[in-house]
C-alpha cells in the first residue's frame, strides 16, 4: 500500500526539497506567481488546500493556457498513468498543496476516475468564462475567484487582483480589453479597486 510520509504540515518548504527531490511532506506553501511545476517533469499528485492553480500547455508558439484548479482540485493525476507532469502549474494566488494519497490499487484506480471527472467540471466553468461580453466574462472570473477564496457569499467580496494578462489568457480577451472593462466597471461601481491590489467587487457574484 502507498502511504504518505508527512513532516511539519503547518511549515513551507522549498518546492525544490517536494517536487525536485525524493523528500514527501504534508503540504508544501508557494507565493504568488511560483511556478509549481513545469511539463514534463517526474512527480506524483496535489491536492489543492488553499489558492488557485493556473495550468498552461505547451503550444505552437510557446505556453498557452489550459486550465484553472481551485480548493480541493487534484493537479498532476497524470503522473499516475504517464510519471511526468503535462501542464506547468503556476500559482495565481497564495497556494497550499498537500500531496494526494492514495492506497490500495483498486483506491489508485477509483481516486483516479474522481479526479478525472472533477477535471471535466473544472473545464467546463474554465468554457464559461471564456464565452460572453468582456464585462460578463471578467464578472464571472472574479465570481470565480471570490469562491476558489471562500469569499462568494459575502455581500461585497475583496478578492486579490489577478495580473492583466493573466485575466486575458483565461477569459479569452486582450489586455487592452481586459484594461478598459475593469475600468468601465469600476466607473459603474460595479467594483472598487483597494490597495496592495485588492478589489471589492459591490455586486452578487453568479
Amino acid at each position: 500500500m502507498d502511504e504518505c510520509i508527512t513532516a511539519d504540515a503547518n511549515r513551507p518548504v522549498a518546492a525544490s526539497a517536494v517536487l525536485g527531490g525524493t523528500a514527501i511532506t504534508s503540504r508544501i506553501a508557494f507565493e504568488r506567481g511560483a511556478t509549481v511545476f513545469v511539463a514534463g517533469m517526474l512527480g506524483r499528485p496535489w491536492r489543492v488546500v488553499e489558492g488557485l492553480v493556473r495550468l498552461d500547455r505547451e503550444g505552437l508558439n510557446g505556453p498557452e493556457f489550459g486550465g484553472l484548479a481551485r480548493v480541493g482540485d487534484v493537479i498532476g493525476a497524470e503522473t499516475l498513468m504517464f510519471d511526468r507532469y503535462t501542464y506547468t502549474a503556476v500559482a495565481l494566488l497564495p497556494l497550499t498543496l498537500e500531496p494526494w494519497c492514495h492506497g490500495t490499487a483498486i483506491e489508485r484506480e477509483h481516486g483516479l476516475l474522481l479526479a478525472l471527472a472533477r477535471s471535466e467540471r473544472r473545464m467546463a466553468d474554465v468554457l464559461a468564462l471564456r464565452g460572453g461580453r468582456a464585462a460578463e466574462r471578467i464578472r464571472r472570473l472574479f465570481g470565480y475567484i471570490a469562491e476558489a477564496i471562500g469569499y462568494r457569499d459575502a455581500q461585497t467580496p475583496c478578492i486579490p487582483m489577478l495580473r492583466l494578462r493573466d485575466i486575458a489568457d483565461i477569459t479569452g480577451l486582450q489586455v487592452e480589453t481586459v484594461s478598459r472593462t475593469i475600468s468601465q466597471l469600476s466607473d459603474h461601481g460595479e467594483i472598487s479597486p483597494l490597495a496592495r491590489r485588492q478589489v471589492q467587487l459591490n455586486y452578487s457574484p453568479d
